[in-house]
């Protein structure tokens, strides 16, 4: 439940062992490629110097890009229209992307495989092409009670008539300009989100009606003369063509279906094939190469370095050597590859949404779930509402997004927690303590003032907490001066700590806490957040004490001072809203019980109790959702997490 470690490979392989190389890399779906000029421009790529590798080493002074290979896209494109022609759905199977083969190989067969049902497909684009045109007309039937020759008012001498239809927003500006227009506009129905128009303009007027209709990006529809007539013949024309089309379309599905299960391994296999080409050309393009040899690198993670070397030694003559990520130049960025098991993994989506961990970080994910679930249910305590959440999560992870589901499931079972400790189910207290006689509830209207406190103490360890990750991964990254003397550091930890005695005492009036060496305490802590930088330089034997002016480094030092003392305060009080929206929950229960009383019905109080139950749900679910957040990203990130870094994606298919 951690950030994995990555390495760096540099690989040397012979250039015809290359496309086989990548692909059993690209299998393996572990490896994420690289530009390889990022490490030879900065003279980082290294296989080690040695007699052996002479020729690998000096063929490098000719080493080249290679050019995406544009045949790949263009013939994905033609065994598509083959297969969509064949009314067939290709399936991938990653066998098939085994083994060696070559591109020029799976061209021949594309090839021989679309000659052989070109008629085929032909037939059946031009029956559905006709089937579209004709299914665009069918508006027609909105003018059937007309009996007037459609073909005629096309033909006409001095006016010229349009059939087309425009997208809403643009026929409502079509509508709110229509004065301005020198034509008969006449809506003549909607379909499938298409409002269908008839146009009618003097002739004198085309160039200046056609700029206009091309404004609005009007689309045309041209009849075909034969079937000009009256409404109700074109109609009578068109369900009949239409009839005979689908016809002709189900005798073709029918007699290619024996062809289809004869040939569908091999569309399969053809697809596999050049799907995995269109893959091996994407990483090729970062891949440096010479007359003999090819020169890749790629991030790969360091528990898996077994399963490459096994790999590696099935292609003869290949050269691989390995550097840490903090071996790699400064100006190639590292990867962060994140692993959590499956209970926190759907919190990934919220750490993301502030910004990725960066690789020398410490992941706050397990972290963030374990309180955002504590922080949710406990503004959001009720088991009935909890159940409904978290089974909705379930239901849904299939149909939508799995990882908010995931997060649903997981924030319904904290609401179902603090559900049973407020003593609510579904807005209704002491049905829970009536099966569960036992002395452990804390009802929030009962207790408001310990609710209120307890939800500053719950905030206050959140940002102890935080506290904590920030000193770690300040020493990680060698950042003495955020790290020992910054406000979110330890001597941070030692302010707040003494300011919250100083507040405990004046407060609750403790006579053993002494004021003198506390405020020393603080006294010291404000003059270091003050000196932290020079002092950390001095302490590290910098060459400079100060990067800008002295005046200017002690100005922006009191201004930050002054946000420190407020961050202090914002921070601690800011909790409150936990107790705060714990107490608003059971109040508007309160609220829609007193409007379910007040209709005197039983069927007044169930249309109620559903009516405010969906509404919490709803409303306040959401509103709670943003808060945990915002506690989160504002009060508890801000300490301690940059989120820089750039998520691990291995190439794969």
């Amino acid at each position: 439940m951690a950030i994995k470690k990555l390495a760096m490979a540099n690989i040397v392989c012979h250039r015809e062992g290359l496309d086989e190389l990548l692909r059993d890399m690209i299998l393996l779906e572990k490896s994420e490629f690289i530009d390889t000029f990022l490490e030879i421009n900065e003279g980082e790529f290294s296989i080690g110097i040695s007699e052996e590798h002479a020729d690998e080493i000096l063929d490098m002074e000719d080493i080249v890009s290679l050019k995406e290979n544009k045949e790949i896209k263009q013939y994905i494109q033609k065994l598509e229209v083959t297969l969509k022609g064949m009314q067939y759905t290709p399936k991938l199977h990653k066998n098939h992307m085994k083994g060696s083969h070559h591109f020029e190989v799976i061209k021949a067969e594309i090839d021989d495989l679309s000659c052989k049902f070109e008629n085929l497909t032909e037939e059946v684009s031009h029956i559905t092409a006709r089937l579209k045109s004709l299914d665009e007309i069918q508006y027609i039937e909105r003018l059937k009670n007309i009996d007037v020759d459609i073909g005629r008012l096309i033909k006409m001498n001095y006016f010229t008539m349009k059939f087309g239809y425009l997208t809403r927003e643009k026929a409502r500006k079509i509508s709110q300009n229509q004065e301005n227009i020198k034509a008969i506009v006449l809506h003549i129905g909607t379909h499938d989100e298409k409002e269908f128009y008839i146009i009618l303009s003097p002739k004198s007027l085309d160039i200046e009606i056609g700029r206009i209709l091309r404004s609005t990006n009007f689309m045309e529809i041209v009849i075909d003369e034969s079937y000009w007539g009256t409404p109700k013949e074109m109609l009578e024309k068109i369900d009949l063509d239409t009839q005979r089309y689908k016809e002709r379309l189900k005798e073709i599905q029918e007699t290619t279906k024996k062809d289809i299960e004869a040939h569908s391994e091999s569309m399969d296999r053809l697809y596999s094939k050049l799907i995995m080409e269109r893959k091996i050309d994407q990483v090729r393009v970062k891949v440096g190469v010479t007359q003999s040899f090819a020169y890749i690198s790629a991030w790969i993670p360091e528990s898996k370095l077994d399963h490459y070397n096994k790999a590696f030694t099935q292609h003869q003559d290949t050269l691989v050597a390995y550097k840490k990520a903090d071996e790699v130049s400064v100006t190639i960025p590292v990867p962060t590859r994140i692993e959590n098991n499956s209970f926190f993994r759907p919190f990934e989506m919220l750490v993301n949404m502030y910004g990725v961990p960066s690789h020398d970080e410490i992941d706050p994910t397990v972290f963030f779930g374990i309180a955002y679930m504590f922080l949710f249910g406990a503004m959001f305590g009720d088991f009935g509402q909890g159940f409904l959440i978290t089974l909705a999560g379930w239901f849904l992870q299939k149909k939508v997004n799995p990882q908010f589901c995931g997060i649903l499931m997981r924030i319904g079972m904290g609401s179902m927690i603090f559900g049973i400790f407020y003593d609510s189910f579904f807005g209704y207290e002491h049905v829970i303590s009536t099966l569960i006689p036992l002395n452990i509830y804390l009802r929030p209207m009962d207790n408001i003032n310990l609710i209120l406190f307890l939800a500053i103490l719950a905030g206050l360890v959140l940002v102890y907490i935080s506290y904590g990750y920030s000193v770690v991964n300040k020493y990680r990254a060698g950042d003495l001066e955020e790290g020992a003397f910054g406000r979110n550091g330890i001597n941070g930890i030692v302010l707040l700590s003494s300011v919250l005695l100083l507040v405990y005492k004046q407060v609750a009036n403790v006579a053993w806490i002494p004021i003198f060496p506390i405020s020393l305490v603080i006294l010291l802590c404000v003059v270091l957040l003050v000196i932290k930088h020079p002092l950390a330089s001095w302490i590290q034997k910098k060459e400079h004490l100060y990067e800008e002016p002295p005046g200017e480094y002690y100005i922006e030092s009191g201004f930050n001072l002054f946000e420190t003392f407020l961050s202090l305060l914002s921070n601690s009080a800011s909790f409150i809203r936990v107790g705060a929206f714990a107490l608003n929950h059971v109040g508007l229960f309160i609220a829609f019980h007193t409007l379910a009383d007040m209709t005197g019905t039983l069927g007044g109080n169930v249309i109620m109790f559903i009516i405010g139950n969906v509404i919490i749900i709803g409303l306040e679910g959401l509103v709670v959702f943003i808060q945990g957040l915002r506690l989160f990203y504002y009060e508890l990130f801000s300490k301690y997490y940059t989120g820089e870094g750039v998520l691990f994606a291995p190439d794969k298919i």
